[in-house]
């Protein structure tokens, strides 16, 4: 028979807690024993089985601050950062750009713009105020740019009337465009981006777009060039159309624009370009001109040629009888010389070019 002070061996354990002989287990201490109390029979099962149905809450308590700590930076760092990294990312072409109904403090803008995305991300964008300036320069316009789903390509069309941010900045962004072959416009906003399911994100859009310009008007030529018998009422003596490439994708209505003309460094006259749309391509544009005819022979009969290098300076530009200031400066900034051959011209009034020189009857 056992000695009642020796204690029952582990497999005399039962579910009560107590020995196979009806007496009572002492109970082990620790913070395991605590956390998952021993079970019927030995092993981790019972003690985890334990464990569940006095500590469930406390299990539940604990799974939902992990999940607040994954899903919270999720949804607050991650998700913004992704969105923001996904915006900077994308690029901005401009592929029309229309300038009509100018006025000297505003214009009617249209501008078709092409968003590019490399990201599996597709947000709706909210519509958004957006700037328009030249580098480390203030705006120059507002343009408002409508709602857009951000896809693989996405079309953007602004079409607004706009008063101008500032009458300086636009006038030197005009400067910018004839004089450069190239050029950058920064576009800056702030908006939101909306996935499914998420509340609208905050996002800044920035963008740098790069344009082709007006390239000091390389190429412009005067063809079809008549000199009048008579003058007309407004004192025109010469007619003749002026071609003019424009390889940008802006449309610009000008308004009557006038050019100064000089020859061998002496003013000769000034020509009008009535009502100038200047579209992408080539453009053939009318020309009336008041010109020293006298001036001109005298050059021909003095260098002994009908080739005259003429230089073409901007003038004005107007509607009806208001200044187009911002315009005026940039073609104002400008001198195209043309090598003018004029002899066609002087045969179509009678007059030879070899005799003018010397070089026959």
């Amino acid at each position: 028979m056992a000695d009642k002070n020796e204690a029952p061996s582990t497999s005399e354990v039962v579910e009560n807690g107590g020995y196979s002989n009806g007496e009572v287990a002492p109970r082990k201490r620790g913070v395991m024993n605590t956390l998952y109390p021993p079970g019927k029979t030995p092993g981790a099962g019972p003690r985890i089985k334990n464990h569940c149905r006095k500590f469930w809450w406390c299990d539940l308590l604990v799974v939902a601050i992990i999940a607040l700590v994954i899903v919270l930076p999720i949804i607050f760092v991650a998700i913004p950062n992704k969105a923001q990294h996904d915006i900077n990312a994308s690029t901005l072409e401009v592929t029309e750009q229309d300038i009509t109904s100018p006025q000297p403090e505003g214009l009617h803008l249209k501008l078709v713009s092409l968003a590019k995305s490399g990201s599996s991300f597709h947000p709706t964008l909210d519509a958004f105020r957006a700037s328009l300036s030249l580098k480390n320069k203030d705006p120059f316009l507002f343009i408002d740019i409508p709602e857009a789903k951000a896809n693989a390509e996405t079309t953007i069309v602004v079409e607004q009337d706009v008063k101008f941010a500032s009458a300086d900045q636009f006038t030197e962004y005009n400067k910018m465009v004839m004089g450069s072959e190239q050029f950058e416009i920064y576009l800056s906003g702030k908006t939101k981006v909306h996935q499914s399911g998420l509340k609208g994100i905050s996002v800044d859009y920035n963008k740098v777009i790069t344009m082709k310009g007006l390239n000091k008007l390389k190429g412009l030529n005067i063809t079809d060039l008549t000199l009048l018998n008579k003058t007309l009422d407004d004192g025109s003596n010469m007619k003749g159309n002026v071609f003019i490439p424009n390889p940008s994708v802006m449309t610009l209505s000008l308004g009557n624009v006038t050019m100064n003309l000089v020859l061998d460094g002496t003013p000769i006259g000034i020509s009008l370009l009535p009502d100038l749309v200047i579209k992408p391509g080539d453009n053939n544009v009318p020309m009336q001109s008041t010109v020293n005819q006298s001036a001109v022979l005298n050059y021909i009969m003095a260098k002994k040629t009908a080739v005259i290098p003429l230089d073409i300076l901007g003038n004005s530009s107007m509607v009806g009888d208001q200044h187009l200031k911002y315009f005026e400066a940039a073609i104002q900034s400008n001198t195209v010389r043309v090598d003018l051959n004029v002899g066609p011209a002087l045969a179509g009034i009678g007059l030879n070019v070899q005799t003018l020189i010397g070089g026959g009857s």
